[in-house]
């Protein structure tokens, strides 16, 4: 099938403007003028680097003689400091040779405006005892003649050892110099910096030696103008604290009226030269660097510093940390130079070339300003030149590559246009085998095409026919998802709990019918809705900080919160969980709401219950304890009558049996007091997992159980008459102690032959047994006892030959000798009262027995007690 295409005329007014010849000559004219642009700004860039590269080159060179020229005058400085310092430490007993010497160390030659004074600075009472301070101190009048300036001696003043220039210099070595940072001296009113040296004695710190350097004269040392070979420029001097040590611009500052700035900090001379603000962010970046350094290998932590660093500016604890760590180390840091180029400077009114260097010794910065001279001169030159020359041959090239293409590409492709237009495929068949290169390919491509068209229009018609089939199975698909989603809404509005989803930005999509009848809200005006516009904004925000938990997490969980209804606010346990995407991603949150408020009033009922069950279980303790007293009170009475245990009468033996079994009764109904209370602790914890004090309520309630559980063997009425099994009795008396011994981190054992049994009164080894233990803990550990001993009470037990010998053993702080002894005697008196005491009486009058005790002092104590066992 051939597909005829009407032939149209292009006439040559419409058609030159989409001609092929047109749009090739367009692009070959963007072509060459884009290399030619290239080439004359690749020529200028790389003749400006050139320029740039001579004039940093040179510019780096006088920077580096201004530092050997300045670091030669400070050298001499330093010199004159250690000399200085050389005299104070040699004749700090004699000032009057210190006052010959120092002014003749102070005249140096050519140096008359430089220095502007220097002395020697002791340390409080360290020349002479008697005075606090006593310095030496020359600065030079107005006849340049060194006069002795005593002022900072004053004892009404902070003190000379005080000063910026003072301190530091405690934590230099012997002839390292510390340059201080520029001010204004208080007695002279002359801007300077000192260089401080500092004198020792002995090892010990006995003072400073300085030098004060004039800002003045040191800035006559930068106008090296005249010997620049440069021709033009300037210096600008910092110091170790970026302050101007020098000031070039101070006669604009005369012109308007400000103030000098020698001495200033750099950014006050920013404030005023904006356009040199490129130069502070260098000096703070080679001061970052230096800082860097410093800490690398640190002479001095921060913590030995720390005294120095406090009576220091926070802004300058850091330069003055890295200043002493760099002073002290073997090699200087080695220091960057930075290169930058400004458009303006305040001198000169065009580019100017900035380089900074830095002085390794001070830490002072170099900045050479010079002005850039004019390149465009020769690079415009050489760009016309270069510019024409490749101009001429991109014509040249333009017109050959217009003639090769209109011949091997643009006509051919006119033919090709032609027969497709005409529709007169067979002769573009022909033109195509007859050539062999891209055209040729691009024909048959064409006719290919062609053909493929046919078999597409054949197989329209079938696509047409399989679309039909697909919308008729998606009309199914839809009727059947309607359908899922009626019985889907019929589930959620059967449920009875409140149900509901929100999008990702808070407004709800769906609520069941529950939600709308709690609220008394229709269905149309809760959708779109955020929890803002229809709750109360507290309920809102407790609802809104829930979903961010939801979305924080990624995870369900569970909250309970009040809600009002048409019933009133009412308590709700709202189950919240993401909802995800079949990719992962959250596309919103779902809740499930049940109404718990019954429960909680349940739960408040049974918290009631508790409450009062406590109060009845306090009140039998109470009974409990006045029974085990009034036993108590029997026995003490029984033993000071010396009553024969076998001659009791019995009505005695009638009430002690009464006493036991009622004691035995309180225990029980106390016992069934407290498990009735972990039934119900039990069903607050499973209601209120969440309540703070749910878990301590069931560990102290189970704790009790165990204890009453313990006790009841010891004091059951039946167990009188029976045998005792010991070592079942002993662990018995031990858990109703286990709270004490647990708070007092005591370790107990039990030493005795296995399946041992005695016949006695349970009552009387329950009462020496548990009053023993009682009394060993409490005098044994008492609760401010601290030792790395691990705390052991060891109770043995053993009858030999009809006699029952039970020993305590504790690892406690034991009973000196003296009060050994006292105790002992105290055994023996009748008259005397107290636990061993009366336990002795008791054992001697009702089983013939003894009470015996053995201690060393910190070590250990053991009590030991025979009884004769009744036959």
């Amino acid at each position: 099938m051939v597909i005829d295409i009407p032939n149209k005329v292009f006439t040559p007014d419409t058609k030159w403007k989409n001609s092929l010849i047109f749009k090739f000559t367009i692009v070959q004219f963007v072509v060459a003028t884009l290399i030619i642009t290239l080439s004359i700004w690749l020529i200028f860039s790389t003749e400006k680097k050139h320029h740039m590269d001579t004039q940093l080159s040179l510019s780096q060179n006088y920077g580096q003689s201004v530092i050997a020229q300045l670091q030669n005058i400070l050298s001499k400085i330093d010199v004159i400091a250690n000399s200085i310092g050389i005299i104070g430490e040699t004749y700090k007993d004699q000032p009057q040779i210190i006052d010959e010497l120092l002014p003749s160390l102070l005249t140096v030659e050519n140096k008359t405006q430089l220095i502007a004074g220097g002395g020697i600075w002791p340390e409080p009472h360290a020349f002479l005892i008697d005075k606090q301070f006593h310095s030496f101190f020359w600065a030079r009048n107005k006849a340049d003649k060194f006069t002795r300036v005593n002022g900072y001696d004053s004892p009404s003043g902070p003190g000379y050892h005080q000063e910026k220039w003072y301190q530091p210099v405690k934590y230099f070595q012997n002839s390292h110099t510390h340059w201080s940072e520029t001010y204004i001296d208080p007695f002279t009113k002359e801007v300077m910096i000192t260089a401080s040296v500092p004198m020792r004695a002995e090892h010990q710190f006995i003072g400073v030696a300085t030098v004060d350097v004039s800002l003045a004269g040191l800035n006559k040392y930068f106008n090296f103008s005249d010997q620049n070979p440069l021709s033009k420029g300037y210096i600008l001097a910092l110091d170790g604290y970026n302050n101007l040590l020098s000031a070039p611009f101070d006669q604009l500052s005369e012109k308007s009226q400000n103030p000098s700035l020698l001495g200033q900090p750099l950014h006050q001379l920013i404030a005023l030269y904006p356009e040199l603000a490129k130069i502070e962010d260098a000096v703070n970046l080679l001061d970052q660097q230096f800082y860097e350094q410093s800490i690398q290998y640190p002479a001095y932590q921060t913590a030995q510093l720390q005294a120095l660093l406090d009576n220091t500016p926070k802004d300058k604890r850091q330069r003055l940390s890295a200043l002493i760590n760099s002073a002290l180390q073997p090699k200087p840091f080695k220091a960057n130079t930075v290169t930058l180029e400004l458009a303006s400077s305040p001198l000169f009114d065009e580019p100017v070339l900035v380089s900074i260097l830095t002085m390794a010794q001070t830490q002072w910065k170099i900045i050479l300003v010079t002005p850039l001279s004019s390149l465009s001169q020769q690079a415009n030159a050489i760009a016309i030149k270069l510019g024409a020359f490749l101009l001429l041959a991109q014509l040249l090239a333009l017109i050959i590559l217009f003639v090769f293409q209109h011949k091997l590409f643009i006509i051919p492709i006119f033919k090709v246009v032609s027969a497709l237009q005409s529709g007169n495929l067979g002769q573009l068949e022909l033109d195509a085998n007859k050539r062999h290169d891209e055209l040729g390919q691009l024909s048959k491509a064409f006719i290919a095409r062609s053909n493929q068209l046919e078999i597409a229009y054949a197989s329209l018609d079938a696509s047409n026919l399989a679309l039909e089939q697909q919308l008729a199975m998606q009309r199914i698909a839809q009727t059947e998802l309607e359908t899922k989603k009626e019985l889907i809404n019929s589930l959620l509005n059967a449920s009875q709990n409140v149900i509901c989803i929100k999008d990702t930005d808070g407004r709800y999509t769906l609520v069941n019918d529950k939600f709308c009848e709690i609220l008394g809200v229709e269905r149309n005006k809760i959708l779109g809705t955020r929890d803002v516009d229809i709750y109360p904004e507290n309920i809102a925000q407790v609802i809104t900080s829930h979903d961010a938990i939801i979305k924080a997490t990624d995870n369900a969980q569970s909250f309970e919160q009040p809600m009002p209804t048409i019933y009133g606010e009412r308590v709700f346990l709202i189950t919240k969980y993401p909802i995800k995407d079949t990719e992962g991603n959250l596309i919103a949150l779902g809740a499930m709401a049940m109404d718990i408020n019954s429960l909680k009033e349940k739960l408040s009922e049974q918290e009631q219950t508790i409450i009062s069950l406590s109060t009845k279980v306090t009140s039998l303790q109470q009974a409990i304890e006045q029974h085990r007293e009034h036993a108590k009170a029997v026995l003490i009475e029984q033993k000071n009558s010396k009553t024969d245990p076998d001659k009791i009468g019995p009505t005695e033996v009638t009430y002690q049996k009464l006493m036991l079994q009622m004691i035995t009764e309180l225990n029980r109904q106390q016992l069934t007091a407290l498990e009735q209370l972990v039934v119900i602790a039990a069903k607050v914890e499973y209601l209120n997992e969440s309540h703070p004090h749910s878990a301590v309520l069931m560990e102290k309630l189970t704790e009790q159980i165990d204890i009453l559980r313990h006790t009841k063997p010891l004091l059951a009425v039946e167990q009188q008459s029976k045998s005792i099994m010991l070592e079942p009795f002993l662990q018995d008396i031990f858990a109703t102690l286990a709270p004490k011994l647990s708070s007092k981190k005591i370790n107990w054992t039990i030493s005795c032959t296995p399946q041992l049994s005695i016949a006695m009164p349970a009552w009387h080894l329950f009462t020496l047994c548990y009053q023993l233990i009682n009394n060993t803990i409490f005098h044994a550990f008492p609760d401010d006892l601290v030792t790395d001993k691990t705390k052991q009470l060891q109770v043995s037990a053993n009858v030999f030959n009809g006699v029952l010998k039970i020993t305590f053993r504790d690892t406690g702080v034991g009973i000196t000798s003296t009060s050994l002894d006292n105790i002992k005697l105290q055994l023996n008196d009748l008259n005397r009262h107290g636990t061993l005491v009366d336990i002795h009486h008791w054992l001697l009058s009702h089983y013939d027995g003894c009470l015996s005790i053995t201690s060393v002092a910190t070590e250990f104590t053991e009590i030991e007690c025979q009884l004769k066992l009744p036959h």
